[in-house]
């Protein structure tokens, strides 16, 4: 009975987080320029590591037709993979539902080779509507400025998902999941003090405990669940002996604060890590928090970050689950 509550609890708990990112207003909020900046920002990172299907997946209207199209529209202005150097937003304005921007980019002239011969400017102008999943870009221009209007704007099309009926009902799934979850933390605590009690004679001094992330207690999440809010960036090359990064990005979707948020793996004797244990701390609601691994390759080749996991408390509970590998391919 115990183990099935736990893995209700944490199905709860994951639904909790999914009504709190549809229905909270999470998805489009927040200070419109930001979310422009950083929709334009990342739409042209996706063309630059030559992720044509992801930047395409941001974009509705008649410029891009297919993911094809976008690689040949800014190969045609010798903007390739990798080519993109630097990327500066000059101008932005919103109105109510629509944005204009500029991005004044810095690239990289490859002449038709692979050595880069020199380096020049040229700006990308993007329209950007608001819709009911947020922001989405309409439209994308190399040629001149385009005007902040409301003439010509496109009707986009959001396909229901799953997860509609969910948000529609919140607020019977939201009092139905305090009662179950009230009943799985009076079973869980109830375990865990039984188990408490039955170490009492074991107790030690103390010495010798391994320092690190304490797992110990924590109920197991999905890893689905946890991969919607945190991500594993490596840096764009990795060369055997020399430094490298991989930035692990958490995004606090939630109306409540992850507290002692933690993350670590396993390092193999292929790949050093200067600090194996990362600690976030406290994570606010609506709040984005990045750190590092600093990382050093020893062998040629693909190697991997073993056993991703991390560790946090949510409303008063402690919650971890285990992440696939993060492959790094080392030159």
């Amino acid at each position: 009975m115990v183990i099935f509550m736990k893995r209700l609890f944490s199905l709860l708990v994951f639904l909790v987080i999914l009504i709190s990112i549809y229905g909270s207003g999470c998805v489009g909020g927040g200070d419109p320029e930001l979310v422009v900046n950083e929709t334009v920002v990342e739409f042209l990172t996706h063309v630059n590591d030559g992720e044509h299907g992801s930047a395409y997946a941001m974009y509705q209207g008649m410029d891009f037709l297919t993911p094809a199209s976008v690689m040949f529209n800014f190969k045609n202005k010798n903007i390739v993979q990798n080519s993109i150097k630097d990327i500066r937003i000059t101008d932005i304005q919103v109105s109510e539902n629509v944005a204009v921007a500029t991005a004044d980019c810095t690239i990289a002239d490859f002449e038709g080779g692979e050595v880069e011969k020199g380096e020049f400017q040229i700006q990308v102008y993007f329209r950007i509507q608001l819709t009911d999943v947020g922001w989405i870009i309409t439209k994308v221009a190399f040629n001149e400025p385009i005007e902040l209007s409301d003439e010509g704007l496109i009707d986009v099309e959001i396909a229901a998902t799953p997860i509609d009926p969910l948000v529609d009902n919140a607020a019977y799934i939201f009092i139905g999941a305090v009662i179950l979850l009230s009943l799985g933390l009076y079973l869980h605590k109830k375990e865990k003090k039984e188990k408490e009690g039955g170490k009492t004679d074991a107790k030690g001094s103390g010495k010798g405990k391994k320092k690190g992330i304490d797992l110990s207690n924590a109920t197991p999440m999905e890893k689905q669940a946890i991969a919607q809010f945190v991500k594993f960036v490596p840096s764009p090359q990795h060369v055997t002996g020399k430094k490298s990064s991989v930035d692990v990005w958490v995004k606090n979707f939630s109306q409540q604060s992850y507290e002692n948020f933690a993350v670590t793996a396993k390092f193999s004797d292929d790949i050093k890590a200067k600090k194996t244990d990362l600690k976030f701390g406290t994570v606010s609601p609506g709040q984005t928090v990045k750190q590092t691994w600093t990382v050093t390759p020893k062998t040629q080749g693909w190697v991997a970050i073993q056993e991703p996991t991390v560790v946090f408390e949510y409303m008063g509970n402690r919650y971890m689950g285990v992440l696939d590998p993060i492959w790094l391919q080392a030159q």
